[in-house]
């Protein structure tokens, strides 16, 4: 007689990891091209982009191979990317956070907009923080890519990073995260007006060329 095999509630599948969940720290393990490819099909689809499909998902496994060098040589501080090990096989352990997202939402929901934007004013700090370090989260989705952990905001994913400071110019100048309301629609509109507006304020080219790697000299 054959059983089905469990299914591991404690596992998700990101865009470009696998995620083990354990009480005190998630295991990502990296997925390959092919399930990057099954992973973004749908979405890609859904947008009418099939002929992306394969130029996408190369995209994603080297943007995740270079990210990972990147942190690899860097001097950051460790809690900063949520004290990352880089594990065999190319697995990387990591402290369990709280997602912004989660965090937020709940701050929406008490209604809790003071405190909520005390949150992405340590968000700020931090993307500034990561820039004193020559490291720019290329995404600016920090609802998703930035976690809150003993009251610090944490990196916990670094697999969209570059550290080339032209690229993050050109970046800045189209001013990415003004689209956050494309996709977060669960937050309060208050809490992404304010990171909006201290987005444009702070993350300027200005004050990347007076951080950048400011920390490593």
């Amino acid at each position: 007689m054959k059983y089905k095999k469990k299914k591991n509630e404690n596992r998700k599948g990101g865009w470009q990891v696998w995620v083990d969940f354990y009480p005190n720290y998630v295991i990502k393990t990296p997925k390959t091209k092919k399930e990057i490819k099954n992973r973004i099909t749908p979405y890609l689809k859904s947008i009418g982009k099939t002929n992306e499909i394969e130029k996408q998902s190369k995209k994603m496994k080297e943007d995740m191979e270079k990210s990972i060098k990147i942190i690899k040589k860097n001097k950051i501080p460790k809690h900063f990317i949520g004290n990352a090990e880089f594990l065999k096989k190319g697995q990387i352990k990591q402290d369990r956070v709280i997602s912004l997202e989660e965090y937020l939402i709940k701050l929406s929901i008490e209604n809790k907009i003071k405190e909520a934007k005390k949150i992405i004013d340590k968000v700020i700090k931090t993307i500034q923080t990561l820039w004193k370090y020559g490291i720019h989260e290329k995404t600016f989705k920090f609802n998703q890519n930035f976690g809150i952990h003993n009251s610090k905001i944490i990196l916990m994913d670094f697999l969209e990073i570059t550290n080339n400071q032209i690229k993050v110019k050109k970046q800045l100048a189209k001013k990415p995260w003004g689209k956050i309301k494309d996709f977060e629609k669960n937050m309060s509109e208050k809490i992404l007006d304010y990171w909006i507006e201290q987005a444009n304020k702070n993350l300027t080219i200005k004050n990347l060329n007076k951080l950048w790697k400011s920390n490593l000299k």
